[in-house]
């Protein structure tokens, strides 16, 4: 399943605009074979799972990983995982010779996943649906954010944090895997084989948010299905997805969607 859109027009900010931005929702066997690649340069994120990509040779790409394409290049890869998986795209359009930033193109980046690069890319698909006055603009300076970020991001390979990235990379594995369990931060901490609060500091610092904020937005991405397809109470489908507090749940949710569960469930039936 794809939800996406589109820019009407060419308009952007120094020659690049936005063309198209979009959210996957990808099961095993999906697959991409583009030989001549497309006409305009694309940014492939991985927010879930693992898509396996043939360039000069197949690359595996876990959550976190990013890819570029240059016009007109192979574009090749497939979906290896074996739960459903999750992408963030983006189609633009630049000057010729337009240099990335930086980034190599047809190149695995490999990253912790951040909950704050798929936030950026939702809201270039909200702009790009609603198309308010100088939506274009503002959907080129989002993707200049994109690549502010990820250079940030791929700098902190380098940085001090490098040897942690696959600990907090397995910690985020089982979040994703067992996010209904109520672990604590000590248990999270434990799985890293560090103490409490440095495993707080470097997982902030990696993702960007708290683990429980982390796994909250886990949690939320299942009960948001949930109350679309559901007819269980809210109440229940909060409890099976870990929360023991009603009243913290509906709280959470509301600071993250400035509305409240009940308010999401009708919105989702109009």
């Amino acid at each position: 399943m794809i939800y996406n859109a589109y820019q009407d027009t060419d308009t952007g900010i120094g020659g690049v605009s936005v063309l198209s931005c979009g959210h996957i929702f990808a099961k095993t066997g999906r697959k991409i074979d583009r030989p001549a690649g497309r006409p305009d340069y694309l940014l492939f994120y991985v927010a879930k799972g693992c898509e396996q990509f043939h360039l000069d040779s197949d690359v595996t790409a876990p959550a976190g990983s990013f890819v570029f394409f240059r016009p007109h290049e192979p574009q090749q890869h497939v979906y290896t995982d074996s739960k459903p998986g999750e992408f963030y795209y983006i189609h633009f359009n630049a000057p010729e010779g337009f240099d990335l930033f930086g980034f190599k193109s047809s190149f695995v980046y490999n990253c912790a996943p951040s909950t704050t690069l798929c936030a950026i890319f939702e809201e270039i698909i909200s702009e790009l649906q609603k198309k308010q006055p100088a939506y274009e603009m503002y959907c080129a300076s989002m993707l200049f954010t994109l690549f502010s970020m990820l250079t940030r991001n791929t700098k902190k390979e380098l940085s001090e944090y490098s040897v942690y990235f696959d600990k907090i990379s397995f910690v985020i594995q089982q979040m994703n895997k067992e996010y209904q369990i109520n672990y604590s931060l000590e248990d999270y901490a434990k799985m890293c084989n560090l103490s409490k609060y440095h495993f707080l500091r470097i997982f902030e610092d990696i993702t960007g948010v708290s683990p429980i904020e982390y796994r909250n937005t886990i949690r939320f991405d299942h009960i948001k299905e949930q109350l679309k397809d559901s007819s269980a109470p809210i109440s229940e489908i909060a409890e099976k997805a870990g929360f023991t507090s009603h009243s913290y749940f509906c709280s959470a949710f509301k600071k993250k969607f400035g509305m409240s569960p009940g308010e999401y469930k009708k919105s989702e039936q109009i």
